[in-house]
C-alpha cells in the first residue's frame, strides 16, 4: 500500500512539473492565436514591443527584491539539490529549512504579484518572472514531499523531479530577467542584472548569461 501511495503521488507531481513547464513556456514565449482558418499565428507575430517607462520602473525594484529573497533559498538547495549533475543525497534537511525555503520563495511571490494579462514587453518579462518562482515553489513542495516516500527508488525520482523543477525555475528566470534587463535600458532605467545562481550543470559567464559547463543530472 505504502508504494503505491507513493506511486500515485509521484505520478502527480509529474504531471504538475509538465503543466508547470507549459505554463512558463506559455508566459515566455507567447502562446499565439489562432487565425480565422484555424492555424495558429506565430507567436512573434502577435506580441507588441511597447515597454511602458513607468511600469517597468515599477517592476524592477520589485524583480530585484524577489531575487534578494531566492538567491539563499537556491545557495541552501545546492547542498540537497546539487546543480553539478550528481545524485541528491536521501537523507534530507530539516522540516525547519524546508519551511524556510517555502516562506522564502512565497515572499518572492508577493513581491511580484500576480502575472499580468498583457503582450507589451514588461508584461511579458514579469509573467516569465512570476512563473518561475511557481516553479521553485513547486521543486520545493517535491523536496518536501520526498521525505513521505519510504522506497529509496521512489524517493531519489522524486527527488530527481525537484531538481528538474529547480533548474527549470533557474533557467525560466533567466530568460525572463534578460527581457526585463532589454525593456530597462531601452525606456531610461539603466541596465538590470537579476540573474539567478546557476542550475543544471551551467555557469555564469561573464556580464550575465550562461555557459554549458555539464550535460545536467546523471539519472
Amino acid at each position: 500500500m505504502a508504494a503505491t501511495a507513493a506511486t500515485w503521488w509521484l505520478t502527480g507531481v509529474s504531471l504538475a512539473v509538465a503543466g508547470a513547464v507549459v505554463a512558463a513556456s506559455v508566459a515566455l514565449h507567447g502562446g499565439g492565436n489562432p487565425s480565422a482558418d484555424g492555424a495558429g499565428i506565430p507567436a512573434a507575430e502577435t506580441l507588441v514591443y511597447q515597454p511602458d517607462a513607468d511600469r517597468v520602473g515599477e517592476l524592477v525594484p520589485h524583480a530585484s527584491a524577489a531575487r534578494a529573497g531566492l538567491v539563499p533559498v537556491l545557495l541552501e538547495m545546492e547542498e540537497f539539490l546539487p546543480t553539478d549533475g550528481s545524485h541528491p543525497p536521501l537523507d534530507m534537511t530539516d522540516a525547519s529549512t524546508v519551511h524556510s525555503w517555502r516562506t522564502g520563495v512565497q515572499s518572492a511571490a508577493a513581491h511580484l504579484g500576480e502575472p499580468p494579462e498583457g503582450t507589451e514587453a514588461h508584461d511579458l518579462a514579469h509573467a516569465g518572472l512570476v512563473s518561475s518562482v511557481e516553479l521553485l515553489s513547486m521543486a520545493v513542495q517535491a523536496y518536501s514531499g520526498a521525505a513521505l516516500v519510504e522506497d529509496q527508488d521512489l524517493r531519489m525520482d522524486v527527488l530527481h523531479i525537484a531538481m528538474d523543477l529547480r533548474d527549470q525555475a533557474v533557467r525560466s528566470w533567466s530568460v525572463a530577467a534578460a527581457h526585463l534587463d532589454m525593456v530597462s535600458a531601452d525606456t531610461g532605467h539603466g541596465r538590470v542584472d537579476l540573474d539567478l545562481p546557476a542550475a543544471g550543470g551551467t555557469a555564469p559567464r561573464p556580464g550575465g548569461g550562461e555557459g554549458d559547463a555539464g550535460d545536467g543530472h546523471d539519472h
